[in-house]
């Protein structure tokens, strides 16, 4: 086992080496779905909007 000033060696530094990928890889992957959550939100907003602009100018049924 190394000393704990030593620096890892080996498996034990090629295990360490990939966690830390894992673990950014998760990071950019939770932050890449937030955005997209956030671009979603926004789209569907602009489109409701739009939808009922565009409802607005419908003819309307003349009642009887």
């Amino acid at each position: 086992m190394p000393k704990p000033d030593e620096p890892l060696r080996g498996e034990a530094a090629f295990k360490a080496a990939k966690k830390g990928v894992a673990e950014r890889n998760e990071e950019a992957y939770a932050r890449g779905r937030k955005d997209r959550a956030a671009r979603n939100t926004a789209y569907a907003a602009r489109r409701n909007a739009q939808d009922r602009e565009a409802d607005r100018n419908l003819p309307h049924q003349p009642s009887h």
